[in-house]
């Protein structure tokens, strides 16, 4: 009881430090919202797992609100979209460019030149719980909580490391909380832990010594983003239970990653090239595993929000196969992104439209998908729920096909005020300690992302396949 009682006191003290002077705005939210980001998560693998009930989380939220394609983006790199998410705004308008700068430096959450929808909520007078998002280091101190994006080794091995790295400064907001966090992530994250699922989870039956050494090196990478969702799973569940926000987010990154590595044994048809029959078959189950892995995870944080928080469920971009005539003996790589596929949207709670559908949708092998906005619409969406208006120099604009008549499509009309940039700390260079950025070189590296050219600083919405007929208002299944 005591514990609880100090860590309100310090989010309490957190609340006070995120407001200015001046008394804030006030937003007048329609529910609480949770918004759970997953890297990569592609519909045509979702779809047969939820045909063969090993999704029944998503689907519960399916079945009771409304769900298809989530337009992406060019350049599709993490670093950017996630940004873009979150912001409503490009890249030429945020300047998160990539995954380094032009100097090799990584990017920082100081280096952010305009308002995150945290930072907007906070401004109204909300709170928020935001766990793992990319470039979310060092922690910006907001009403609420933060626990910036990991900055663990990507070669887990002896010297294995948490998610999240002792005596670095500003990976938790607020700062009295970081012993209390890095114990939490340290018990979370350890060997035995990740391990245990590995073996439970994801790689049952896998045969190591089947294994060539890029496979090896592959599999412990993979290792990375296992020991990361786990830690911010445990994470996020234990704060948002004992102290939900107003709005609460959580990223997860793995999806993205056994997609990289394990599509070709997933859907190897049109690969010219194989590891052996048997090793194939037993690592064709990855991606499947992980999905259902990140299902269990989705379910038990909706149970933490609460029955009355509005649920978002967002990927930045889809995935397909890569490297089918040769075998990428440098990254391992069999499935890839870079030309923006559309994301997932899954959206249930007060004020969400029942799409209904899902039967028909299940039914059909191809069955076809509505779009709902872009990664630019995701914020101006979640500002409506939360009763705040858009900006105007915001590129998105909230999804109305999401949202039933009532208070937040009513809020979604509200006249936007010129911007929520206005007052917003000026961009600054952090100085990122050498193991957390070494880490992070080592861990992207690792997929191939930082040998790619840089962009020339421009991006662009890709429209996803064509809208599919509107769905019946209303589903037996």
């Amino acid at each position: 009881m005591l514990a609880r009682t100090r860590i309100a006191l310090l989010l309490g003290l957190a609340a006070l430090a995120g407001c200015g002077e001046a008394a804030p705005p006030q937003a007048k939210p329609v529910s609480r919202v949770l918004l759970v980001g997953m890297d990569g998560l592609e519909w045509s693998v979702v779809r047969p797992l939820l045909v063969q009930g090993r999704m029944p989380n998503l689907l519960a939220l399916m079945q009771r609100g409304s769900y298809g394609y989530l337009a992406s983006m060019k350049p599709t790199l993490s670093p950017v979209v996630w940004t873009t998410i979150a912001t409503g705004k490009l890249m030429e308008d945020h300047k998160i460019t990539n995954f380094l700068d032009e100097h090799r430096k990584v990017f920082t959450s100081g280096r952010r030149a305009v308002s995150a929808v945290w930072n907007i909520a906070d401004h109204y007078g909300l709170s928020t719980n935001l766990f793992g998002w990319f470039v979310t280091w060092p922690a910006e101190h907001v009403k609420g909580m933060v626990v910036s994006g990991s900055s663990a080794d990507s070669q887990l091995d002896a010297n294995w490391k948490p998610a999240l790295l002792p005596g670095v400064a500003g990976q938790v907001w607020p700062e009295a909380l970081t012993d209390e966090v890095l114990a939490l992530a340290s018990q979370a994250g350890s060997m035995e832990k990740v391990q245990q699922l590995a073996s439970e989870k994801i790689f049952p039956g896998v045969q190591q010594e089947l294994m060539n050494p890029l496979q090896k090196k592959v599999l412990q990478q993979t290792l990375w983003s296992l020991l990361s969702d786990e830690t911010y799973f445990e994470v996020a569940c234990k704060y948002i239970k004992e102290h939900p926000a107003d709005l609460n987010i959580v990223y997860f990154g793995g999806t993205d990653v056994v997609g990289h590595r394990y599509w070709r044994e997933y859907r190897p048809k049109g690969y010219l090239w194989h590891d052996g029959e048997e090793l194939d078959k037993e690592l064709s189950e990855v991606i499947p595993d992980y999905y259902a892995w990140m299902d269990e995870m989705l379910g038990a944080l909706v149970a933490a929000a609460g029955p009355d928080t509005t649920v978002f469920v967002v990927s930045d971009h889809g995935m397909h196969a890569v490297a089918q005539e040769k075998e990428d003996t440098e990254f391992g790589m069999t499935g890839h992104h870079l030309d923006a596929p559309p994301g997932v949207i899954v959206a249930a709670g007060p004020a969400i439209l029942k799409q209904g559908g899902v039967k028909a949708f299940l039914e059909k092998e191809n069955g076809a998908l509505p779009t709902h906005g872009s990664v630019v619409d995701v914020t101006p969406t979640l500002l409506a729920l939360l009763g705040i208006p858009v900006g105007k120099d915001m590129r998105g604009r909230a999804v109305l096909t999401l949202l039933e008549p009532g208070p937040a499509r009513d809020n979604a009309k509200l006249p936007p005020v010129p911007s929520h940039d206005e007052g917003f700390r000026a961009p600054v260079m952090d100085a990122v300690p050498a193991q957390m950025s070494a880490n992070f070189e080592q861990h992207f590296g690792a997929l191939g992302y930082l040998q790619l050219a840089p962009h020339d600083g421009v991006s662009e919405i890709v429209p996803p396949p064509p809208a599919a007929p509107s769905p019946p208002a209303t589903d037996p299944h």
